[in-house]
């Protein structure tokens, strides 16, 4: 299951401690019908803006540019305006959240270049899109938001010469695809500065329970909020997501408390595997204590 090493933590505790003097992040999400939420009501990058709000965070200043049904190879030769002209000239982005593909780090990519080449076009686009990133915000980090399997009883299950066994499978190489991934852009940064919210492994820790549309491959609301819940959990060192008052968050996905508890509990498991020995858990055991803190606060009524 996906993990984060040392250096991995300290990067993310390092950029948290930038951000904790109450200034709102600022957001570009880059990526597909994955980001902008197909087979949903609402959009994963609009659900992180409201579940950082809820949380007690300053809301972010969140932007898609998620365009259906292209890769990042698209996103570098097409779409890279929005990184400039989405955001006011006096701030800076801080995080660039990058959804691949859903079958471009694995056999099930049909197109050309062919699985395993697409992984290494991916890895250079990746990085290539960090660095036009950068070149409007030097500090900007990049976040890749990895995604998730098909559902039990998609057609890359079934048949004669099936592509994978199930799910399982098909998550363990997206996951090696996304951690590729993060390997090129620190390689290409000198610094380990890359994230990777763990939205694919949080669906195989709900076991792909009622979270993809009818299609098998799209998510419902119910998915849609796991990925946003992971991503935020992920830009913010939060690892208790069950902490917090999603209930107007639920209202506009028209979810149940009992849903948010089993996607919260889903998605607190799997961010929590990020925890690493001594003393990087520390610090991230602080932060998580304190956005708690900042939470209570903020319920507790006025006198």
């Amino acid at each position: 299951m996906y993990t984060h090493n040392a250096l991995h933590a300290l990067a993310l505790a390092g950029f948290l401690s930038a951000t904790a003097s109450g200034q709102p992040l600022n957001v570009i999400f880059y990526g597909n019908s994955f980001t902008f939420g197909a087979g949903s009501t609402r959009s994963v990058d609009s659900l992180f803006r409201d579940i950082a709000a809820a949380a007690g965070e300053e809301s972010p200043f969140v932007v898609s540019a998620a365009v259906s049904g292209q890769d990042l190879e698209w996103h570098v030769a097409n779409n890279t305006a929005r990184i400039f002209s989405s955001i006011p000239p006096a701030n800076d982005w801080d995080l660039i959240v990058m959804q691949e593909h859903s079958t471009k780090l694995t056999r099930a990519y049909p197109d050309s270049p062919p699985f395993p080449a697409s992984i290494e076009e991916s890895k250079t686009t990746a990085v290539q899109l960090h660095e036009v990133a950068k070149t409007r915000s030097p500090g900007v980090r990049p976040m890749l938001y990895e995604t998730w399997a098909r559902g039990p009883g998609h057609e890359f299950y079934g048949g004669p010469s099936p592509l994978f066994s199930g799910p399982d499978e098909m998550q363990a190489e997206i996951r090696d695809g996304y951690n590729s991934l993060r390997d090129a852009l620190n390689d290409a940064a000198g610094d380990d500065l890359t994230t990777i919210a763990p939205v694919g492994d949080a669906w195989q820790e709900a076991n792909f329970d009622n979270l993809h549309s009818g299609d098998l491959w799209h998510a419902q609301n119910r998915g849609t909020l796991l990925a946003a819940l992971v991503i935020y959990g992920t830009a913010y060192g939060d690892v208790s997501t069950s902490d917090i008052d999603l209930s107007g968050v639920l209202a506009s996905l028209s979810l149940t408390a009992d849903d948010g508890a089993f996607l919260t509990a889903a998605a607190d498991a799997t961010l929590s595997r990020g925890a690493v020995p001594e003393p990087t858990a520390l610090a991230m055991a602080s932060l998580a204590l304190s956005l708690a803190v900042r939470r209570r606060q903020r319920r507790q009524p006025t006198r």
